[in-house]
């Protein structure tokens, strides 16, 4: 999963965290092996677990505080490793109780926090979101552990559950529970999962289809625009489509919007000539057309920016890897 987020300081400049997560990375890998079947996913590549990627962020506050406890979950509070991954998934919104300890934190009485934050109640923050699917936390920590391949099966009772990206319980609960008004977070997204693979064979399977879940950032308030854009260097090789190229992401605080995350399709094809070797497909992101900014722009006034302006990954936001090989010789 990569992310990438902008905050604005009223003051100073930021710091970046990233090891807020480490922890999940840490219990995954003692019991999770980083293989996968050759076999391609059935709509979609196939994928490793989750790296946890966190947020890059460049903002300075309480949130970002580079410690591993949770106001939702504590690993302490569970024998097995395994049952507290799988709790990790399990939408108990009831449980959450953001509000009462958003006022504890402030020391505030726990009525003023809906105003406080802008809302009419916890409720009304995952009110625009659609209902679980039945089996959300188990496919969600089989997703998770690279146990499950059938992506495009996952429609948006599963990718628009902020449960299904595995910091949302560590890192993303903490803008409600520990809100700091000195701060506002402009920009940042996400690709869940932001790495892939497949293989391809000449002169017999020279297609391949990918899902990639891309979301906004924890504690973002506005409105990104964004356009997805295959390398120069992809286009040399491959015919790339991708559906929709161009979306508008919808903030995730002080409650979700419906458009927070999207289901985005990539569909490869070899180019002729296209020689055997390893390539990686990166796509990334880049401003929108200007008829879709001047749209958004009038649509949300000074709540929307590109989310071009915000800092990018090191890498591709999303890196399709595909081996391309020789159609075996008939015996």
């Amino acid at each position: 999963m990569e992310e990438s987020a902008a905050r604005q300081p009223k003051s100073k400049l930021v710091t970046p965290f990233t090891i807020a997560v480490a922890v999940l990375i840490v219990a995954l890998g003692a019991f999770i092996l980083l293989q996968l079947n050759n076999k391609p996913a059935v709509l979609g590549l196939d994928v490793l677990p989750s790296d946890g990627t966190p947020i890059v962020t460049n903002a300075d506050s309480n949130i970002n505080s580079p410690q591993y406890e949770s106001d939702i979950i504590r690993p302490e509070d569970f024998v097995s490793r395994e049952q507290y991954f799988k709790e990790v998934f399990k939408p108990r919104r009831e449980t959450y109780k953001l509000l009462e300890k958003a006022a504890a934190y402030l020391n505030k009485p726990v009525e003023q926090m809906p105003v406080y934050f802008g809302i009419i109640s916890e409720e009304d923050i995952f009110a625009t979101l659609p209902k679980p699917a039945d089996d959300f936390s188990e496919v969600a920590y089989l997703f998770s552990s690279g146990k499950y391949y059938s992506i495009g099966y996952l429609d948006e009772s599963y990718y628009k559950q902020p449960e299904l990206y595995p910091n949302f319980k560590t890192t993303g609960t903490r803008y409600w529970t520990r809100p700091d008004p000195k701060y506002w977070t402009t920009g940042g997204y996400g690709s869940y999962p932001a790495e892939q693979w497949d293989v391809l064979t000449v002169g017999e399977r020279e297609e391949f289809d990918a899902v990639v879940f891309f979301y906004t950032s924890w504690g973002v308030q506005t409105y990104q625009g964004v356009t997805l854009q295959p390398s120069a260097e992809t286009e040399k090789y491959f015919d790339i489509t991708i559906t929709p190229q161009t979306f508008l992401l919808e903030p995730t605080f002080p409650k979700f919007g419906n458009g927070w995350a999207h289901r985005i399709e990539v569909h490869g094809e070899m180019k002729k000539g296209t020689p055997p070797g390893s390539y990686k497909i990166g796509i990334n992101v880049e401003t929108p057309p200007k008829e879709f900014i001047e749209k958004w722009e009038f649509e949300h006034r000074n709540l929307y920016f590109n989310a071009a302006s915000a800092i990018g990954p090191s890498g591709n936001q999303i890196q399709l890897n595909i081996d391309v090989v020789e159609k075996p010789e008939a015996s």
